[in-house]
């Protein structure tokens, strides 16, 4: 777990200056390296588009597009290991001076390291106050490499960054002060307020867990323009083409393709579609911390007439019209009307224990009310309850490390 005190050491720096400062990252770094294996799977055959996580190995040389072999795998139980036999590699056929592994948004693929860094984060946002967008997270695992990816232009996010192992030393370019540089080994945890230009370089094999805060209003922007384009396409008609049009144009109004979209656009952004979306995604948010994407839900099961729930996380709601809310558990949100939706809610607070039955004699309904068990059932599927016994057994193994 995160100490509970770096957030309040971290509060008085936000938004203003880099800090470091001591703090348990939310993982080992055993568990990350698993991560980060699994991660890789996909794309020792070639790199994967348009999916997460992405993965990308670097070099001196460049960014290879088909590094193969060279990703980890489960041969390579450590971080360790895993350089060792990078090094064996025959010559020309591994990096020589030094790598940089990078796997961006990689933490709905496990849920106990996702859990961990959402309630770590939600401690942070409490003090300086919650992103309005989704942040996003990057696993790394490199040695001797130096990356300036972060120079070409000044940060449009704020950077948090735990080292798990090793050594991560920061240059940072202050647009209003003068160059710093911190230097963070296993333990510690670096900031740098969203302006800054940033080099860095990974050392003694580095492991960390970074956590990039959107900061600048373009990217609020397009958030919101994504949302409407998505409302467009529901709206309307497609083929899968783009059509061509006579050649030379006619006089007259713009192409009739041009001006549906815009017809489209214009009904999406002035109906009642959009500000439910983005109520509906900001629900997902809050509840998530902003981690996205959030891990998908789990399997189904059957639950018993007896048997003992506990809710194990809070479950947000927010109005949306009349008689109806937006529920949200683990970065998951979905819409619950009517008054019955109001009185099961006040039944499932933070750590209530009850069983089915109990619930639906709460909110008089009928013992094994359909309704009731397939709300309670999502709510499983969502991670939101648990069987009695396997909270107790989680926060057992809780206690222990």
């Amino acid at each position: 777990m995160i100490a509970t005190d770096w957030t309040e050491l971290l509060a008085p720096a936000w938004g203003k200056e880099p800090a470091l400062l001591t703090a348990a990252a939310p993982t080992d770094p055993a568990h990350l390296h698993r991560t980060v294996v699994t991660a890789c799977a996909s794309f020792r055959a070639g790199t994967v588009f348009r999916t997460f996580p992405q993965v990308r190995f670097h070099t001196v040389l460049g960014w290879l597009g088909a590094p193969g072999r060279l990703l980890p795998d489960t041969g390579d139980p450590t971080p360790a290991a895993y350089r060792a036999r990078l090094r064996r590699e025959p010559a020309g056929s591994g990096p020589d001076t030094g790598f940089l592994l990078r796997v961006q948004q990689p933490l709905h693929i496990d849920y106990s390291l996702w859990a961990s860094v959402r309630d770590g984060l939600e401690r942070l946002w409490r003090r300086v106050g919650l992103p309005c967008l989704p942040v996003e997270a990057e696993l790394t695992e490199g040695d001797e490499y130096t990356c300036a990816r972060g120079l070409a232009a000044p940060s449009e996010h704020a950077v948090l960054t735990w080292v798990l192992g090793g050594t991560l030393e920061a240059e940072l370019h202050m647009a209003d002060g003068p160059l710093r540089v911190l230097r963070a080994t296993a333990g510690e945890l670096l900031y740098w307020p969203e302006g800054s230009r940033w080099r860095e370089r990974h050392l003694d094999g580095c492991l960390t867990l970074r956590i990039s805060v959107p900061r600048a209003q373009r990217l609020a922007a397009e958030a919101v323009k994504n949302l409407l384009a998505e409302e467009v396409g529901k709206r309307l008609a497609y083929d899968g083409t783009v059509p061509c049009l006579p050649c030379p144009p006619p006089d007259g109004e713009p192409p009739a393709p041009t001006l549906a979209i815009g017809e489209a656009a214009r009904a999406a952004a002035g109906g009642p579609e959009l500000p439910a979306a983005l109520r509906t995604r900001w629900a997902a948010w809050c509840s998530s911390a902003g981690l996205e994407p959030a891990p998908d839900p789990r399997e189904d099961v059957t639950l018993a007439p007896g048997q003992r729930l506990r809710v194990v996380r809070e479950i947000l709601r927010q109005p949306d019209g009349l008689g109806r809310r937006i529920w949200a558990v683990n970065g998951h949100a979905f819409p619950v009307g009517g008054a019955a939706g109001e009185l099961i809610a006040q039944q499932l607070p933070l750590g209530r224990e009850l069983t089915v039955d109990e619930l639906c004699g709460a909110v008089g309904v009928d013992a094994q009310n359909a309704a009731v068990t397939a709300l309670l059932r999502k709510l499983y599927r969502l991670r939101g309850i648990e069987p009695a016994e396997a909270a107790e057994t989680a926060e057992d193994g809780r206690a222990d490390r």
